[in-house]
């Protein structure tokens, strides 16, 4: 996250708690909910990390890759790319378009793989530079030019926001909007720590599943199968 670490702090905080709400929410509705009702305590805990990293950068100069940063980017490579697709594809009624954000959920675990391991496996790669205020992440071995930074970050946007556009579920593609609109963002205001500065826009943003259970809740209630899927 941008900022500060009191920033990262009070965001997963305000997160997490959040998160308890919508998980309950989830639990009521059906158990194909819990991967979006996690989404705002997964999005407190990765924020959390950052912060801890925070701490450790009060200067310019390059950080040392630790617990913190390997925490916060376990979530950033890994595990987004993988459970967005898996969450929408639990909530999916249309079989086709079940199977296909299914398979995106598999090819976001092979992209996250390759992302996250060589890191894992060798933390000395990565580099850590607070610019302009945020935190930016450099693995120069993976990505010796902007050309090969920019082809992934387009492929794994493609990841995240082809299956939140494409659900039946309305609440869900509002969702992916958003999501979309904080990738774009990042994009053009923020390339220079666009992990970091993502990440903590999409955190902000998952807030908004909160409310999506309670209007998910709302529609099974009120029993309508169209309203429900193709709302």
């Amino acid at each position: 996250m941008c900022f500060s670490a009191t920033a990262s702090f009070v965001a997963g905080t305000v997160l997490i708690a959040g998160g308890a709400v919508s998980l309950r929410r989830a639990r009521d509705l059906r158990s194909r909910f819990l991967g979006f009702g996690a989404f705002p305590l997964l999005f407190g805990i990765q924020q959390m990390s950052e912060g801890v990293l925070w701490l450790s950068l009060d200067s310019p100069d390059v950080a040392q890759p630790g617990g913190a940063a390997l925490v916060f980017l376990f979530f950033a490579y890994w595990f987004w790319p993988f459970w967005v697709p898996l969450s929408a594809a639990l909530v999916e009624p249309d079989r086709t378009r079940q199977r296909l954000f299914a398979g995106l959920s598999a090819f976001g675990f092979c992209l996250g793989a390759a992302l996250y391991l060589p890191v894992l496996v060798d933390p000395d790669t990565l580099d850590i530079y607070l610019v302009r205020h945020s935190i930016q992440y450099e693995n120069p071995v993976m990505f010796p030019g902007e050309a090969a930074k920019t082809v992934v970050r387009l492929v794994y946007a493609l990841v995240i926001c082809l299956p939140l556009l494409g659900s039946s579920h309305r609440q869900v593609r509002i969702f992916g909007a958003l999501i979309v609109a904080s990738v774009a963002a990042g994009f053009v205001f923020a390339a220079y720590a666009f992990t970091s500065i993502w990440c903590f826009l999409a955190a902000l943003i998952s807030g908004y599943i909160v409310y999506m259970m309670f209007a998910l809740a709302r529609d099974e209630r009120a029993g309508d199968p169209a309203r429900r899927t193709l709302s």
